[in-house]
C-alpha cells in the first residue's frame, strides 16, 4: 500500500513540475507573420494582436489565394478558433488540411515573435557563416 501511495505521489509531482512554465510570456503588439497554404503562389500572410494580458486579442488575414468556398471558409473558422483558445494549436478543418497546416505554422510563426523567439531560419541567413566570418578577419 505504501508502494502504491508513493508511486501516486511522485505521478503527481512529475505531473505539476511539467507544467509549471512552460508557457512562454508574450508582449503586447501587433505581430506578422507567413505560412505556406494549399495555394503554392502566395502563403497565408496574416497579423495578430496581443493585448497586455498575452492573449490574442485580434487576428486578421492579410493576405491569401486558398479556395475561397474550401481554404477561405477555413481560414475563418481557423481565426475564430485560435482567437478564442488562445493557441496556434487548432484542429485541423477537414478537406482543407494543408490551409489549416499553413495557418498554423504562420501563426505559430507570429506567437515566436511576441515570445522574442525569432526563427533561427532568419537568424542564421543573417549572419556570416564561419568561413565568411575567417575570410574577413583575415584580410584585415
Amino acid at each position: 500500500m505504501k508502494k502504491r501511495f508513493i508511486g501516486l505521489t511522485l505521478l503527481v509531482l512529475m505531473i505539476i513540475l511539467t507544467s509549471c512554465g512552460t508557457e512562454k510570456t508574450r508582449k503586447a503588439g501587433t505581430y506578422e507573420a507567413t505560412g505556406q497554404g494549399n495555394a503554392k503562389e502566395t502563403p497565408i500572410r496574416l497579423s495578430v494582436t496581443i493585448d497586455e494580458s498575452g492573449k490574442i486579442y485580434e487576428m486578421k488575414i492579410l493576405e491569401h489565394q486558398e479556395t475561397p468556398q474550401i481554404g477561405g471558409k477555413a481560414l475563418d473558422k481557423l481565426v475564430e478558433q485560435a482567437t478564442k483558445e488562445n493557441t496556434a494549436e487548432v484542429d485541423t478543418i477537414s478537406g482543407a488540411t494543408r490551409t489549416s497546416e499553413g495557418f498554423r505554422d504562420a501563426l505559430r510563426a507570429a506567437l515566436a515573435q511576441a515570445t522574442g523567439e525569432e526563427s533561427t531560419k532568419q537568424d542564421d541567413a543573417s549572419q556570416p557563416s564561419a568561413k565568411e566570418t575567417s575570410q574577413t578577419s583575415a584580410q584585415e
